[in-house]
């Protein structure tokens, strides 16, 4: 079953148009917004399972630099 999720993503200042450039070239990366208000960019990404949903958070998305903050929003419906 496919596992579906949103990433709320912090960003140092100066740091955001690059972690969106790296972050939109993930594997699992359905999309990436810049936005206003407390976050800088929010992600939205698919995986086989919740397991690798959280790889792609852990291994792919918070070793980016500049990276300060993610809370992960799995779907569930």
């Amino acid at each position: 079953m496919v596992s579906k999720g949103y990433v709320l993503l912090e960003a140092q200042a100066g740091k955001t148009e690059e972690a969106l450039d790296r972050i939109s070239k993930i594997k699992g990366v359905i999309d990436v917004s810049l936005v206003t208000g407390p976050y800088d960019l929010i992600i939205f990404i698919e995986a086989d399972d919740l397991k690798q949903l959280g790889q792609i958070v852990n291994d792919d998305i918070q070793v980016i630099s500049g990276v300060t903050k993610t809370i992960t929003c799995v779907v569930i419906g």
